[in-house]
């Protein structure tokens, strides 16, 4: 059962170099805030990021013959190029 989900985008930005790799095209639909873009494309921004790579930690334990999992799973440290239009978002990782 899925307990908690949350997509986190950091406010501390800095400048990165690097080249542009695949990119990702997302419907904006006049929107020009990025959280509200991922979240409107949810689905297709998850299964790019997987794509790119994942760090899972995972903890399990059994008391009393309860069993209690937790798994996180993280982004693996990614700049991105982002670029925006009237229509689309352009989200490309450096290398």
């Amino acid at each position: 059962m899925l307990y908690n989900e949350t997509l986190l985008i950091s406010k501390a930005m800095h400048k990165c170099s690097g080249t542009p790799l695949k990119p990702l095209l997302l419907e904006s639909k006049n929107n020009i805030k990025l959280v509200d873009i991922l979240s409107n494309n949810r689905e297709k921004f998850i299964d790019y990021l997987q794509e790119l790579g994942l760090n899972v930690k995972h903890n399990e334990k059994t008391t009393n013959y309860q069993n209690h999992a937790t798994t996180i799973v993280t982004l693996k440290t990614t700049c991105f190029k982002v670029d925006f239009n009237d229509n689309f978002a352009i989200i490309s990782p450096l290398k």
